[in-house]
């Protein structure tokens, strides 16, 4: 007997992940929204018939943000870790703040959708039907998760967002071998991240650059994963130097430190928070924009955030300094390529020196090519990436892998 996988989102862009698979269940892997699109509006999975559970890889909004439209009419569970459903409710209900009547889905069917959580926990397989279902840590996020399928002595593994590599907040994604299908993130699969270790010394050298001149070095960051990793790096770096933490990062902090086990070093990173000046009020806002400091706030696009009012405030000697990939035609990409923002409609210019350095939490080229290789799939259904076909068409003719890059709503049939 065969199986299918329906791909209902994140083929062929970055945004909405939404897969399918039937086995002898209907399983949802992610539910996803694409919130920075063309349209100007966000875009949602296409619609599926009520899977019999859902499996959220981890709680980025393009991989859970659409989860509780399920819970207009259904009792469906969901599993994921516990560290997923605790960032999943800040992070859906900070999405209704900002989008309100644009998301399919209102205030009680996000209450509903949490109680409805069923937690998984790593290397702790389920069994339901003819399928298991096993949670292996991603090394992305905290808890992150790469999901192992077994059905028919088959292999289904979805990637979901994965790091290879060990960073300050978590150890590298475990390998899977012997894999059958192979579900795969193709973020940056056409290019490496740089080295690391140069990498975090010309950081740091820009924030010592900037505050001895008496300046705000100010780090734009995404809440989750990005913030506790900046603080962690820097204090790894240098014990001293005024840290303040603003935004919605303060709270998912708090989630981080209240599951260690999904830290790599949870006793120094619990150090590291305590000796960073959490930004609690205007008081404090303003102590940051006057102290020599570094100010880790949000929103890592430049797309509103904490971090848009420190800006608006800098001295002449401040520096902004991008650590994470900012979609084209956010305020974060604007800055880069063009040299402004955009605020209320209007082109604003800043003066400051702006930096970027390639801190990203997604596997490079190497990563993912070791990953396959490692997998050795029968068939990869290349996800998640602007230009997977590309990759599709080398890992055919070079490695003479059976791969593909689906279209949006395509059935991809196993046999």
């Amino acid at each position: 007997m065969g199986f299918f996988i329906d791909c209902l989102g994140a083929s062929r862009e970055v945004g909405r992940s939404a897969f399918l698979v039937r086995t002898d269940k209907k399983i949802m892997l992610d539910y996803g929204i694409k919130i920075f699109d063309k349209s100007g509006f966000p875009k949602f999975p296409l619609e599926s018939v009520n899977p019999d559970f859902i499996v959220l890889s981890h709680a980025h909004l393009d991989h859970s943000g659409c989860l509780p439209s399920f819970y207009r009419n259904s009792k469906v569970r969901w599993y994921a870790t516990p560290p997923t459903r605790d960032i999943c409710e800040i992070l859906w209900q900070d999405s209704m703040k900002i989008m309100g009547d644009g998301l399919p889905y209102r205030k009680q069917h996000f209450k509903k959708a949490l109680k409805y959580w069923t937690p998984l926990l790593y290397d702790h397989p389920i069994e339901t039907g003819g399928t298991t279902v096993e949670f292996l840590d991603a090394g992305h996020i905290s808890g992150s998760a790469i999901v192992n399928i077994g059905y028919e002595g088959k292999k289904i593994v979805y990637s979901g967002d994965f790091k290879g590599e060990n960073t300050y907040m978590h150890k590298g994604a475990e390998s899977i071998e012997d894999v059958d299908v192979l579900i795969m993130e193709t973020t940056y699969a056409q290019r490496e991240h740089p080295p690391r270790k140069k990498l975090e010394a010309n950081l740091m050298h820009e924030v010592y650059e900037t505050l001895d001149d008496g300046g705000n070095a100010l780090l734009p960051a995404f809440a989750v994963g990005r913030t506790q990793e900046l603080i962690s790096l820097l204090r790894h770096h240098d014990k001293e130097i005024p840290i303040f933490v603003d935004g919605m990062g303060r709270d998912i902090t708090k989630i981080y430190m209240k599951h260690p086990r999904y830290i790599r070093e949870a006793q120094s990173f619990r150090k590291a928070v305590r000796s960073v000046n959490i930004v609690e009020n205007i008081s404090d806002k303003k102590k940051a924009s006057r102290t020599p400091s570094v100010i880790i706030a949000g929103a890592g696009m430049l797309n509103g955030g904490a971090i848009l009012n420190y800006l608006y405030h800098a001295n002449k000697n401040s520096k902004l300094i991008f650590t994470g990939y900012c979609v084209e035609d956010t305020n974060g990409w604007l800055l880069l390529n063009k040299g402004y923002i955009m605020k209320d409609e209007q082109e604003l210019q800043v003066d400051l020196p702006v930096e970027y350095f390639d801190l990203s939490a997604h596997a490079g080229r190497s990563d993912i090519m070791s990953f396959i290789e490692k997998a050795n799939p029968e068939k990869i259904i290349l996800v998640h990436g602007d230009k997977p076909e590309k990759f599709a068409q080398e890992l055919k003719e070079e490695h003479g892998y059976d791969a593909i890059a689906p279209l949006i709503g395509e059935r991809i049939e196993i046999h």
